[in-house]
């Protein structure tokens, strides 16, 4: 709605914007006309008002009658110059607390609204001037009283959680203390029980001190022992390896002197191998054959007398 439209709304100090198909309220152009203190939104299509609503600090009678509205803003009580307040017919079912700083108030139309049980029988039926009036006054001392209680729960609340929180930090102060004096008192004794071990463990070092000299005494005797016997095992086995190098050598110069015979040793050595070989080879193939033989024998005399067995057993007449 432009604000030419609104303007020319205006009757003397009443600004009648009802029955204006409105979904929200044009508070910047009603805001611009300081002269209206009564305003009349009645028989529109609103849901909600704004926040900024409270700019409209002007307004001494406000009618929101026959609307959708399911609540009002918080900061609602900031209209502290309103005195008549028109809610009828709407969907309202909670108040902001804030509604308890309307100290000028002084009717109050909660009528046709899905109110808590607690807030419609305080408003109570609101059917005629002084029932709106007492409506009006009961709401406000209501709402003053709850926001108190919920401030006194508030400061109830923060006082216990302060309590346990010091509560705790004393604690953990007293404890850092007994911790303190406990590490003082465990230092004390382990400076009194370190000095005690130190001069019982000196006492038995010198207690100890001579059969550990002896000891090391008689291993230093013993290790010259030890050393010469290494000393030897390493020189004959120098003298070893020097005889073992001396023969090849030795070896290596002679064979080539001695070339013909070797191979004329070898040739017959050879010769002879293989006719031991071949002998040895006939030689075991006739022990296998025989034995064969005699396998196969036995195992023609089992079956013959497995035979005669089983023919012995058929011959046998069966009882009746």
């Amino acid at each position: 709605m432009n604000l030419k439209k609104v303007e020319n709304r205006l009757k003397n100090e009443k600004l009648d914007l009802s029955l204006c198909d409105l979904k929200e309220v044009p508070v910047r152009e009603i805001a611009t006309i300081k002269k209206a203190t009564h305003l009349d939104l009645s028989n529109n299509l609103l849901t909600s008002l704004p926040n900024t609503f409270v700019d409209l600090k002007q307004i001494i009678v406000l009618d929101l009658s026959r609307n959708m509205l399911t609540e009002i803003p918080e900061n609602f009580g900031e209209l502290r110059q309103l005195k008549h307040l028109d809610l009828y017919a709407n969907q309202i079912s909670r108040l902001p607390l804030s509604l308890s700083e309307l100290k000028n108030l002084r009717w109050l139309d909660l009528k046709e609204n899905p109110l808590t049980p607690a807030v419609a029988s305080i408003a109570g039926p609101c059917s005629n001037l002084s029932e709106c009036q007492t409506c009006a006054r009961n709401v406000v001392n209501y709402l003053s009283h709850v926001k108190v209680t919920i401030e006194i729960e508030k400061s109830r609340r923060f006082n216990a959680i302060t309590d346990t929180e010091t509560s705790t930090i004393s604690t953990k102060k007293g404890k850092k203390k007994k911790k303190k004096t406990a590490d003082k008192n465990n230092k004390r004794n382990l400076d009194k029980n370190g000095s005690d071990l130190s001069n019982t463990m000196t006492e038995i070092n010198e207690d100890k001190m001579e059969p550990l000299i002896s000891y090391n005494k008689n291993q230093d005797n013993k290790k010259p022992g030890v050393v010469g016997k290494v000393q030897r095992f390493f020189m004959s086995s120098i003298l070893l390896l020097f005889l073992l190098g001396l023969a090849f050598a030795l070896i290596v110069l002679i064979l080539p002197l001695y070339s013909k015979k070797s191979k004329l040793f070898t040739n017959f050595i050879n010769t002879n191998v293989r006719k031991i070989s071949k002998e040895f080879q006939k030689y075991i193939i006739d022990i296998l054959d025989s034995s064969m033989h005699t396998v196969i024998n036995i195992c023609h005399n089992l079956y013959r007398a497995y035979e005669r067995y089983f023919e012995t057993k058929t011959d046998i007449p069966l009882e009746r």
